[in-house]
């Protein structure tokens, strides 16, 4: 397993085009150079098997699975990376036949979970103005909101932007205040290929108000707006999440997996 050069990365994107519903979002980010991240391949000419994956430790797995030599490779570096670094490693499989490989490669060392993602229809998608309770206020995600924050704060944004400067250059989010209080927010997780990935969080005390539904929205307003096709993913038995994503317009799910390591 070969570690490309940052002028090597967009040769993976010849495997990656193939998998369009699996492929997450982060994927685009490192291979278009949005964010920071490394990328290994069974070679650097012509790769056939490769393995992208962010500073935070999301992973995805893509091409060859009978590709003997990169497996064991991959063998190696997720020993290395999550049971002797103990460091974070999620992986994202690309494929049915990628999950076997996984479990046989990893065995009892990773859970297997079960993932949508969704695809986004426009025209089930109401573009009425939305009405905000008085006492609340819309707004995009900015500095200070950030700073305000509880769920999306500069930890958030170091860890899957690389820097909270990074977001606000190429990334963007709304978020309700209540009081100047930031009680509910819809941001992009990730950024890439023109598609910008959905992370959402509502205060425990304030959800039932429909405050998701006004951020997401914003969110979806702004990807029409800018050629962003927004993206919705969650795990398969987050049915309030489910529930959300067809309000807004999202529907006819894929269903993927991840591996998460076991603690």
């Amino acid at each position: 397993m070969e570690k490309l050069k940052d002028s090597e990365f967009k040769k993976v994107l010849r495997l990656v085009s193939n998998h369009a519903k699996t492929c997450p979002t982060f994927c685009y980010s490192v291979l278009n150079h949005m964010i920071p991240g490394v990328v290994y391949a069974d070679n650097s000419k012509c790769p056939k098997s490769a393995l992208v994956g962010t500073k935070s430790g999301i992973y995805f797995i893509v091409g060859d699975e009978t590709n003997h030599a990169f497996n064991h490779s991959f063998q190696a570096f997720y020993i290395h990376q999550a049971q002797e670094k103990r460091a974070r490693f999620t992986l994202f499989s690309s494929t049915a036949k990628w999950d076997a490989t996984i479990n046989k490669l990893l065995k009892d060392a990773t859970v297997q979970m079960k993932r949508y993602s969704f695809a986004f229809h426009p025209n089930k998608c109401s573009l009425e103005p939305m009405q905000i309770p008085k006492e609340f206020i819309l707004k995009r995600i900015d500095e200070t909101t950030i700073q305000h924050s509880t769920e999306f704060n500069h930890s958030y944004y170091e860890e899957y932007w690389g820097s909270v400067a990074n977001f606000l250059a190429n990334g963007f989010g709304y978020c309700v205040l209540h009081n100047e209080r930031v009680v509910s927010e819809c941001t992009s997780i990730f950024v890439g290929d023109a598609i910008a990935e959905v992370d959402i969080a509502t205060h425990k005390e304030y959800r039932g108000n429909g405050l998701a539904f006004i951020t997401a929205k914003a969110f979806i307003h702004h990807c029409l707006k800018n050629n962003f096709i927004p993206r919705w993913d969650c795990d398969v038995n987050n049915l309030a999440s489910i529930k959300l994503a067809k309000k807004l317009g999202f529907d006819h799910p894929t269903e993927y997996s991840i591996f998460v390591r076991k603690s």
